[in-house]
């Protein structure tokens, strides 16, 4: 997985490719900017977590009580990956 300043590096590639003419790089050019997009959106998904936790710490919280519940879709999809094969 790339991260932020790679996908950067690519972007002005396929910029440069874009100017000087290269009409097949217009369609990686979007598949790029949506790559950063989403990874910037990762990016901040992950410091406003780490910036819960770390105000939940300092209110007092042990940190165990602080990891994210597990969600019933999750739960149920580990329990069918641990049946036998023959379970009907």
């Amino acid at each position: 997985m790339p991260t932020l300043a790679q996908l950067e590096e690519q972007k002005e590639a396929l910029l440069e490719r874009l100017e000087a003419g290269d009409l097949s790089a217009e369609a990686a050019l979007e598949r790029v900017d949506r790559a950063i997009a989403s990874r910037t959106q990762k990016i901040a998904y992950s410091q406003k977590r780490l910036a819960a936790v770390k105000t939940a710490v300092k209110a007092g919280v042990p940190l165990a009580n602080t990891r994210p519940k597990a969600v019933a879709a999750s739960v149920k999809k580990r329990a069918k990956s641990k049946r036998s094969l023959n379970d009907f």
